[in-house]
């Protein structure tokens, strides 16, 4: 993970209307925020594990891609956790995904059902995504335009056909999350010093409806993720309560 902070630029204004819209590409098989299941863990993340634990990392019955009941185990111990985002920092040959998969776990309650372990994947592999501004302000990867403002993803979902639809709401749904967490201390210092009339609120509510949104939609339900974004509406508050203690502490490099 990369230890610069993203820029948040945000807010209430459009800004100046922009070109004649561009094309958009094609809506993919499963977009690559769609991930609320284990597979992303890679060998080299279960071998992390299996070290940082004091497992003998040759023990090929673990090392396999995926997540078995083993492995969500050991992602809860404290050790694990202490390696990750201890005060050492340095270098960690792990993914992003895992890093903020480890993470999140201590930010939330622990999960006691499977539906409340596809939403930390889910948003563990958000934000190894969002980490990257070119990603965080497009609805998808390789698109020429880019959105920094909640108004003008509604726009935009309202001009798409109905396939795209789904990506835009989902988008918007995970970018007002990210604003009402990472960037709480942002909103709440313009809303503070009068340069915004738009406070936590306004992120809650614009993202809550646009997650309903995605849910409701044909590709929610064919990708296996309408559980997991109404599960983010109806927890919004909770879910951005967590993203925004993510900033706190030293952050290792990963990679």
């Amino acid at each position: 993970m990369s230890d610069k902070i993203v820029s948040i630029h945000a807010g209430a204004s459009r800004p100046e209307p922009q070109a004649a819209r561009a094309p958009r590409p094609a809506v993919p098989r499963v977009p690559d925020f769609a991930h609320a299941d284990a597979t992303w863990l890679s060998p080299r993340d279960i071998a992390f594990l299996l070290d940082a634990s004091g497992h003998d990392v040759a023990d090929d019955a673990l090392i396999t891609e995926g997540v078995s009941p083993a492995i969500e185990a050991l992602i809860e111990q404290d050790a694990i956790y202490r390696k990750v985002a201890g005060d050492s920092g340095g270098w960690l040959d792990i993914s992003p995904q895992l890093y903020f998969h480890v993470v999140l776990r201590r930010r939330l309650p622990r999960p006691k059902t499977y539906l409340q372990r596809r939403v930390i994947r889910y948003l563990a592999n958000l934000l190894s995504l969002f980490v990257r501004t070119d990603r965080l302000y497009r609805v998808q990867p390789g698109e020429q335009e880019s959105f920094e403002y909640l108004i003008d993803l509604i726009a935009e979902a309202a001009e798409s056909e109905h396939e795209r639809q789904f990506l835009v709401h989902a988008h918007l749904g995970n970018y007002a999350l990210f604003l009402a967490g990472v960037g709480r201390g942002w909103i709440e210092h313009r809303l503070r010093y009068g340069r915004s009339a738009l406070g936590v609120d306004y992120y809650r509510d614009m993202g809550r409806n646009a997650y309903h949104q995605a849910a409701s939609h044909r590709l929610a339900r064919d990708l296996d993720l309408a559980p997991v974004l109404d599960y983010l509406a109806e927890g919004f508050d909770g879910y951005a309560r967590a993203l925004q203690q993510l900033q706190r502490g030293t952050q290792p490099r990963v990679g």
